[in-house]
């Protein structure tokens, strides 16, 4: 009778430890639903927000337990950053290029790159008949040219510190400072300019009006960074459980891209404005454009001290404090865990320890 007693006190022990368990399972999914979404900038007219997007689109965010809100801003990258600054959104993703943020960063503002979104991604544009005097670029052969640029866009920033790092002096070049990328169009189709530098968005256009690319910048620059995941240092303090599962979403967004093009297609294309056969040269095809989770910090500091060296700030800022390369590395430390033989999880480890610094623990698992 005692035994029978014990057993069925175990019995509802258990069933109670279940149903507490199970309470507080329900309760966190609750805290989650309710808790208030992560305000994320994008921008729809072009393709550096394609993983954000993605992983809106698949139901990764979902997945993950973290709601987000995009905010659509296809205006100018001080939009983004200015609602950043000032706490209306907690992260902005592809759209506003690396530059912008590095200029605020060294005048002071507090934020901080937690990921990449794209990089490389811009080509000199000419007519048919120049196309072979930027095959092999000298001090003699680029002295007294032309170039249209947009100032200080990621693909400008990218070949100046190019064409230093080759020895030549930028100032026996004449870089036409333009508006816009159609404007850059026009004026090489115009001989206005000789070659103009565009992104890869405009790449697609450029060739359609007759103008052919005569180099892409990243044969110059290779992997040089365009837009990051960008946040502050308060929303890490408030928001770091919800930005690595951001983080993860991201990642998984990646695997997509990878492994399912035509799936990552339809989804992407659900939300970013771009013709479906612009969409697929530049995501698979063409080449020469990059999307990526990883904050590649090494390569942020370069383009940082490039910036610094071709006059476009003053370099004031300690650039490591503002690269939180961390969370990311927690969110594919976590992936890897769990898949510990995926093989995409396994190739951005090793990426990661390229571009951020040694894995913590050295081992090969997380």
């Amino acid at each position: 009778m005692k035994h029978n007693i014990a057993a069925v006190a175990a019995i509802l022990l258990l069933v109670s430890s279940l149903l507490i368990l199970g309470c507080g399972s329900q309760a966190d999914s609750a805290k989650n639903a309710d808790s208030e979404p992560l305000q994320v900038t994008i921008h729809t007219n072009m393709v550096g927000s394609a993983l954000t997007v993605l992983a809106q689109n698949a139901g990764f965010y979902e997945e993950e337990g973290v709601p987000v809100q995009l905010q659509v801003m296809n205006g100018p990258s001080s939009d983004s950053l200015s609602a950043l600054a000032t706490g209306k959104v907690a992260l902005t993703t592809g759209g506003i290029g690396s530059a912008a943020p590095l200029r605020m960063i060294d005048g002071g503002a507090d934020f901080v790159i937690i990921g990449g979104q794209m990089s490389e991604g811009a080509d000199l544009v000419t007519l048919p008949e120049k196309k072979r005097e930027w095959e092999n670029l000298t001090a003699e052969s680029v002295q007294g040219k032309r170039i249209g640029v947009i100032r200080a866009s990621s693909g400008d920033i990218a070949l100046r510190g190019a064409l230093v790092r080759r020895g030549i002096d930028l100032s026996t070049i004449q870089f036409v400072e333009l508006a816009n990328e159609p404007t850059i169009i026009e004026a090489v189709k115009k001989g206005e300019v000789d070659v103009g530098n565009v992104a890869t968005n405009l790449r697609d256009t450029a060739h359609e009006q007759g103008l052919v690319s005569s180099l892409h910048v990243d044969e110059l620059a290779p992997d040089f960074i365009c837009c990051r995941l960008v946040t502050t240092s308060q929303e890490i303090a408030a928001h770091r459980p919800e930005l690595v599962r951001f983080l993860r979403a991201q990642l998984k967004a990646y695997r997509m891209l990878k492994n399912e093009p035509e799936k990552t297609l339809a989804l992407v294309h659900q939300t970013i404005e771009v013709d479906d056969k612009i969409l697929r040269s530049q995501l698979y095809t063409y080449g020469h454009f990059k999307l990526s989770p990883d904050p590649t910090g090494e390569r942020v500091v370069d383009f940082y001290d490039t910036m610094r060296y071709v006059g476009y700030i003053e370099g004031k800022a300690d650039i490591a404090k503002h690269i939180d390369t961390s969370l990311y590395q927690e969110a594919l430390a976590s992936l890897l865990a769990e898949e510990p033989e995926e093989p995409v999880w396994q190739q951005l480890r090793e990426e990661y320890k390229r571009n951020d610094g040694a894995w913590p623990g050295g081992g090969d698992h997380a």
